[in-house]
């Protein structure tokens, strides 16, 4: 991997892109907090898009490998990884054997996934018995204003070619509760970030997958668009700290986004005891409404 890339390559313009990404930083932060103390000696992170979240994990220590599910994002995972340590995902199929894999990290995608449970239960088989899984997700939230002003400019997740518009914890819950045991959570971006990161996706348009990557210098026409793009966002960027200051204000907005923490135990499928009301028992147990056993019904 490259530490150090040309000035002027369109990789440093990616760094210098990446860092300026809000988001993607808050993103790796928390993801960050959750890593084991010790390097990894074999990890995996999917899900990166063009790669500099995996980058800036990479440096935290370990053998690391890198999949994304998207063609375009192969090129660039390539550039910055080399052709051995990247690969196009296969959801139905990673490429690993059974219990070979400290830890996976999925930065983003498990929303696009066709069977969400089954890919967990793939990346479960690749998993020592000590791993970790550690996950972030779109936090759903029932009557977002954020949400429907992203669906009337076309950029919900389902419109961007997502199957799920995101997850509550109780659903991580249920497509994980075969194989593994959720050890810590964490809720972040408030509500004022939310909106700082719609209009930065409004003002910036062009998908990160897009963007030209590699070692060689970009022609003119590029540079200059790629020199626009980045001060737009450092503007963002800027605001984005201020959002971040409003949003202390108001703690209880800060959960539009969600990372999990969690670590395998043997498959075991199992039914889904439910209560009467309807709700499953790892509801019942986020909610602290268990009740009692009288309430219970057969699966």
């Amino acid at each position: 991997m490259q530490n150090d890339f040309q000035p002027d390559s369109a990789n440093a313009w990616q760094l210098r892109l990446y860092k300026k990404n809000r988001p993607m930083q808050d993103r790796l932060k928390e993801v960050e907090m959750l890593l084991p103390v010790q390097a990894p000696s074999q990890a995996l992170s999917l899900g990166g898009g063009i790669g500099f979240q995996s980058w800036a994990l990479q440096r935290h220590g370990g053998r690391w490998m890198h999949g994304d599910a998207r063609e375009t994002a192969l090129g660039a995972l390539q550039d910055l990884f080399g052709e051995e340590q990247a690969f196009t995902l296969d959801e139905q199929a990673l490429p690993f054997e059974d219990d070979s894999l400290d830890l996976i990290v999925i930065l983003e995608g498990l929303e696009g996934t066709r069977d969400d449970a089954a890919f967990l239960k793939e990346c479960h088989r690749c998993l020592k018995e000590k791993g970790e899984l550690i996950l972030c997700v779109q936090h759903v939230k029932k009557h977002s204003m954020i949400a429907w002003f992203r669906r009337q400019f076309g950029l919900a997740p389902e419109q961007k070619g997502m199957r799920r518009g995101g997850y509550k914890l109780r659903d991580l819950y249920e497509i994980s509760k075969d194989g593994y045991d959720i050890v810590e959570s964490r809720f972040f971006s408030g509500v004022f970030s939310e909106w700082n990161e719609l209009w930065r996706e409004l003002a910036c348009g062009r998908s990160p997958e897009e963007e030209v990557t590699g070692e060689q210098v970009p022609d003119q026409p590029e540079l200059r668009r790629l020199a626009g793009r980045y001060r737009l966002q450092s503007l963002f960027y800027a605001l984005g700290a201020l959002s971040k200051l409003f949003d202390k204000l108001l703690p209880f907005t800060r959960n539009h986004q969600l990372v999990i923490k969690a670590r395998p135990r043997p498959w075991i499928e199992r039914k889904a005891v439910k209560l009467r009301d309807g709700r499953s028992i790892a509801e019942a147990a986020i909610q602290t409404k268990i009740g009692s056993a009288a309430d219970m019904m057969n699966p």
